[in-house]
């Protein structure tokens, strides 16, 4: 309980540090770098339009305030991993936590159906790539814009307008891979660009002992599956009786961590 109670947390402080009027963490860049903090609104801050940008040169020339948002993103996930999927972004958690009211028999374990790495990492390489052809996915089917305008709605009533696209967004990441989906991120993982960049740059930290990453003791580890079935990114899976994690899709979220009965996983450096 006191595990989720601080998951809980961490993901309100991230609606403080992104969205507004908060928006803690867009102030502190604009402030840094001379920008007004008066108008800031959750694309002040987004992530996917600067990765939709990468491949086509437009990101090398965006305002220095805009691009610091990436490379900030890109060291916290070279050094700790998709932590701000798994412990700050609450669009992602929104469905996470709405999906344990569904029982298990109703849900979709797509681990069983499909490969989810190479779906996942091919949306990627389509979204960087569909600029080239004149069109742009940034905001057509982005959850994170999407869980502000419904919080805005539900805090202050503001008005929603959607666009027939983020209509179908709505349905696709709250009910199909959101409520109906094990673990509750489905969106996260197939849909999701900004988590797939941060796994890539945590795979190349991964090389390397001082970088920290979920660990799994295969001397400790009973095969018990009690890991890959709490995993809401289906990234463990048991391999001749013993946990498997997959880099390219874990958000550190930790419930690995904390629901493993014998200690066999854990998070933080190599261990030797």
């Amino acid at each position: 309980m006191y595990f989720q109670i601080k998951r809980i947390i961490g993901y309100m402080l991230g609606f403080i540090l992104f969205y507004a009027p908060g928006a803690l963490f867009t102030k502190a860049i604009f402030y840094l770098f001379g920008r007004d903090i008066n108008e800031i609104s959750i694309h002040s801050s987004c992530f996917r339009i600067q990765i939709e940008h990468l491949l086509d040169g437009k990101f090398f020339a965006m305002d220095i305030a805009f691009v610091s948002f990436l490379v900030v993103l890109g060291i916290i996930s070279f050094f700790k991993g998709a932590i701000f999927c798994g412990k700050l972004c609450p669009a992602g958690a929104s469905t996470e936590y709405l999906s344990r009211l569904i029982p298990t028999k109703y849900k979709i374990n797509w681990s069983k159906y499909v490969d989810i790495t190479p779906i996942r990492y091919g949306m990627l390489t389509g979204y960087m790539i569909l600029p080239f052809f004149g069109g742009l996915l940034a905001c057509n089917y982005c959850n994170f814009y999407l869980f502000d305008l419904f919080t805005n709605y539900f805090i202050w009533g503001y008005f929603i307008s959607l666009t027939s696209t983020l209509i179908i967004t709505t349905f696709v990441w709250v009910i199909i891979l959101g409520l109906f989906t094990q673990g509750g991120r489905g969106y996260c993982n197939f849909l999701c660009p900004v988590g797939a960049v941060q796994n890539l740059i945590h795979a190349l930290g991964c090389k390397f002992d001082f970088v920290s990453r979920i660990n799994i003791d295969k001397t400790k580890c009973i095969g018990c599956q009690k890991c890959s079935k709490v995993c809401p990114m289906e990234s463990i899976k048991i391999v001749q009786n013993k946990a498997q994690t997959n880099v390219y899709n874990c958000i550190i979220c930790e419930e690995c961590v904390y629901n493993c009965p014998v200690k066999a996983v854990s998070y933080g450096k190599r261990e030797k």
